[in-house]
């Protein structure tokens, strides 16, 4: 039997070649989700990390305990060590620092110099683990080993700040006044040295420097020695611990341990009253609603795929049986049963299928790192890369991706296994019905997808909110579309007969045999025709949608965040607080030095913008309303930042034109002429957060202005999610400053010339040496959006999928029209041999062409269209992040349509070519003597 079959395959080598192709393909499709899952989730968490490092200045994966060892007796310091050194291992995490930090309670001391404020001093000594290694001598030296020098006192270093503090002297000898050393004498120290920090390792520095005024160090060793033991219960220890585990050794599959560890030492262990609730957790929390939001988008985005593979398979595998019925009915009826019937086919589909994981296994490989380099849709960066390992999940999905081949080519063998020659042609002479069509599929799905799209479009905000909470969307919602398409494809198919026969009735008087003949075959053996005219349907309408769906997503996006970023940098200085005269602060700034911007060489624009987030206006009952109030030079802010003219009822420059006119003038967010009853032309009182009132009158009314977000949507502690309505105020600069002076800092917008960008403006920052409280780079914000793990798995996803079912439509178009045409070589060889010339049968394949394949191209454009404009701005909710505030807009772009266009036409050209080409080589006398036979 499998010498039968490998002759039977090689028979047909070239539809054995295309099954062997979608098997690839599907088994590549199948297995490169969950590889590409695995790698970005993981570089998904480090991306978390990384910006908690770069956002708060603190080392993100980190364990603090504290208690104070009052006269302890009960080993309370020995455990908390036992814990620093475990708890890592315990929680699966590698350590990369365990710091201890140990201090005695302040306690007063005199100096043997005699000074007069010796009545003042009160320090402490302590002992960090490691600290010798951490620091950088700046006079003096370092203590001794043993930490006694001849005379028997205890050897200290200080702290810079303790020094300045204190006032201490590099040699001088203190003597502790209630603090008794281990001879029980009073405690006496040496200071040897003093120290500052060294932050080439910045994140083992846990104690701030500047809380370190009133502290001298001798060794650990020393101090353990002294103060701890059996000593421990003569003292009094503040014990702090600090447990730095690597957050780059954490894969995905850590998390769930981490958190329960974590929690089960911070709400159930013996240790919970002393260790603090760690910052981590919240990283993880969030990071773990991410996932499960980005975990079923994939997941659903890639199942249009591999139906289509599936499709595929099944349409190649059903033409070959189709030409192999009878075949099949002619071993039947020559003794051979079902089962070995079956078991041919298994055995062939087992080869297939073996084949296509050898192929495809690697291809996924590279189609999981090709969706890693996903800029865009249809764009890639091969310089990010992901680092791909094959999982055991991968492994499950190759096995399911074999099932479903081998079933989508060997099922179909249990129903044709049956027929015997008497059946067949019983058959082929009854004419019925699909079962899609007695069942009215279509019309179910439609409804499904129509009642979807209804419920969804209803429920708007409901939708956002279980997105900001992190919540994965309904899969309703992505297999609505799925279905939608589907659904109106068979109901084209359902249509297309009568359309067929109207058009043959209207021209009836006037059709041509060739044009008579194409109409019958197609009226008679449409049917056969409905597989691959569902498929180009369903290839042209997935390809529009998820062309549009990825177009859509990412430029609303990047368009959004190009609008909250206002400039191309936005930075705030750190102003330094005035004095009083009694040298308390008051309650102004003192302004830097402003022209050192003047003469930067990488603005094309520069200009002064106060934004007070905090300011307010007061209402009725003296209500305080939240505003944010900024302060702008009109015609240096309109000559670098700009509104599209949709969002404005009148031109951008028009509105700032009009507050430039009015000195007094102010432009106000929409809600205060819709909930507040502001009209133009109305004094309006607002202040800062200081109380500081500043007048002005209303000029303009807008919905959106440079860098505002009407909305401020976020998630409480508990996981609902709120939306807080913010309101503006946009005034002039020199108004503000009158009025509010140097109470409020001001902010530096800028816009770059071409050829530089926010790197030379950093560097510049770094070299003039400027503390800043708040930096906007939006280069570095459009970057952040862009490589998000949402978006470019979307994109990734979205892209692939593209790529394979044009690929398999344009394979599959040309592959079903070869095997029709051997179907019907008999039909055509009759034909010449009547008389027909070869030019009325190319007549004859073009009109058939049109009315299936044309009409099924129409079909799908507009099947696709409508789907996009339908779903598109539903499913965009599920992208839209918190910070959304720009109305969304429907986006095609024409170069990807051309590109599925182009190889959908190139397809049909092709097999019109190869068709004809067939036609002409066809031997007339060979298909009557096949007839014959």
């Amino acid at each position: 039997m499998f010498g039968i079959m490998l002759q039977k395959m090689w028979h047909k080598k070239w539809m054995n070649l295309s099954l062997l192709v979608g098997c690839v393909l599907l088994i590549a499709t199948a297995i490169s989700f969950p590889l590409y899952q695995q790698a970005a989730y993981d570089r998904m968490l480090q991306d978390e990390f990384n910006k908690v490092i770069t956002s708060e200045g603190r080392w993100p994966t980190m364990n603090t305990f504290a208690t104070q060892a009052v006269k302890s007796k009960d080993g309370t310091i020995e455990k908390l060590e036992e814990l620093s050194g475990t708890i890592c291992s315990s929680m699966g995490v590698n350590e990369r620092t365990n710091i201890s930090f140990y201090s005695l309670t302040r306690a007063e001391l005199s100096s043997d110099m005699k000074r007069e404020d010796a009545e003042a001093i009160h320090v402490r000594i302590g002992g960090m683990t490691d600290l010798e290694s951490h620091i950088k001598l700046i006079s003096g030296e370092m203590y001794s080993e043993s930490g006694y020098d001849s005379e028997g006192r205890l050897e200290v270093i200080l702290p810079e700040s303790c020094l300045v503090q204190q006032g201490f002297l590099v040699g001088e000898t203190l003597t502790f006044n209630s603090l008794k050393g281990e001879d029980g004498q009073p405690l006496r120290i040496v200071i040897k040295g003093v120290f500052r920090t060294d932050n080439s390792d910045e994140f083992y520095w846990q104690v701030k420097p500047l809380e370190m005024f009133d502290i001298c160090f001798t060794s650990m060793d020393t101090f353990k020695q002294i103060f701890t033991g059996d000593n421990a219960k003569k003292y009094s220890i503040n014990c702090k611990y600090y447990s730095l585990f690597e957050y780059k050794d954490i894969r995905y599959n850590d998390v769930a341990k981490i958190i329960d560890r974590t929690k089960y030492y911070t709400t159930k262990s013996k240790y919970r009253s002393v260790i603090d609730y760690p910052k981590y957790m919240d990283t993880l929390d969030g990071y773990l609603r991410s996932i499960n939001r980005i975990s079923a988008t994939l997941i659903i985005l890639q199942i249009p795929v591999l139906i289509m593979l599936c499709a595929f398979l099944l349409m190649i595998s059903g033409q070959m049986y189709e030409m192999e019925r009878n075949e099949i009915s002619v071993i039947k009826s020559r003794g051979s049963s079902r089962g070995q019937i079956f078991r041919l086919y298994l055995y062939q589909s087992m080869l297939l299928t073996l084949g296509g994981a050898l192929g495809g296994i690697p291809l996924g490989m590279v189609f999981s790192r090709i969706l890693g380099a996903t800029r865009n849709f249809l764009e890639f960066d091969l310089s990010q890369r992901l680092d791909i390992e094959f999982t055991p999940l991968a492994i499950y999905y190759a096995l399911g991706a074999m099932l479903l081949t081998m079933g989508s080519m060997t099922i179909p063998a249990i129903k044709h296994s049956k027929v015997s020659i008497v059946n067949l042609k019983q058959q082929k002479a009854l004419r019925k019905k699909p079962l899609w069509q007695k069942l009215f599929i279509d019309v179910i799905l439609i409804g499904v997808s129509v009642y979807g799209y209804y419920s969804f479009h209803k429920n708007m905000k409901d939708l956002s909110e279980t997105v900001l909470q992190g919540d994965s969307m309904d899969p309703l919602l992505y297999v609505s579309s799925s279905a939608f398409i589907l659904g109106l494809g068979l109901l084209f198919l359902r249509l297309q007969p009568y359309l067929v026969q109207l058009v043959y009735i209207i021209g009836k008087k006037f059709w041509k045999s060739a044009s008579y003949i194409s109409f019958m075959e197609n009226v008679k053996n449409g049917r056969k025709q409905q597989l691959i005219m569902l498929f180009l349907i369903m290839t042209i309408s997935l390809g529009i949608y998820h062309a549009t769906v990825a177009r859509t997503i990412l430029d609303n996006a990047m368009e959004n965040t190009e609008y909250l970023s206002g400039a191309d940098v936005i930075l705030k200085e750190v102003w330094p607080k005035a004095q009083s005269n009694d040298g308390s602060e008051s309650g102004t700034y003192i302004e830097p030095n402003f022209t050192k911007y003047m003469t930067l060489e990488f603005t094309e624009e520069l200009t002064k913008v106060i934004c007070e987030d905090d300011g307010y206006i007061s209402v009725a009952n003296n209500d305080k309303v939240p505003c944010r109030i900024m302060g702008i030079h009109t015609k240096e802010f309109g000559q670098m930042t700009s509104l599209d003219r949709s969002l404005t009822d009148k031109h951008y420059y028009e509105i700032l034109n009009e507050l430039a006119a009015n000195p007094e003038g102010v432009i106000a967010s929409r809600a205060f002429e819709t909930v507040y009853g502001y009209k133009v032309g109305d004094a309006i009182s607002f202040y800062n957060k200081k109380g500081n009132e500043c007048k002005g009158k209303i000029v303009e009314f807008v919905d959106y202005f440079p860098a505002y977000a009407p909305e401020i949507r976020d998630v409480n502690p508990d996981g609902t999610a709120t939306t807080v309505e913010k309101l503006l105020l946009v005034t002039h600069f020199d108004m503000l400053y009158k009025k509010w002076n140097t109470s409020v800092p001001y902010e530096i917008w800028m816009s770059l010339k071409d050829g530089y960008d926010s790197n030379d403006v950093y560097n510049w920052i770094e070299e003039q040496d400027i503390t800043l409280r708040k930096y906007v780079n939006k280069s570095s914000e459009l970057q952040n959006t862009m490589e998000d793990p949402l978006l470019q798995g979307t994109n990734g996803v979205l892209t692939m999928g593209f790529v394979v079912t044009i690929l398999l439509c344009a394979i599959g178009y040309l592959i079903y029209w070869v095997m029709a045409i051997r179907e019907r070589e008999l039909m055509f060889g009759v034909l010449r041999a009547c008389g027909f010339h070869k030019s009325e049968l190319v007549h004859m394949l073009i009109n058939e062409q049109i009315f299936s394949g044309v009409l099924s191209v129409l079909a799908g454009i507009g099947i696709g269209q409508l789907t996009s404009k339908m779903f598109v701005p539903i499913l965009q909710q599920a992208y839209a992040s918190q910070n959304q505030v720009l109305p969304m807009r429907l986006i095609t772009d024409s170069t990807d349509m051309l590109r599925l266009y182009v190889v959908v036409a190139a397809a049909m050209v092709l097999a019109l070519v190869v068709l004809i080409v067939l036609l002409f080589r066809m031997n007339v006398t060979k298909a009557l003597k096949i007839g014959e036979e």
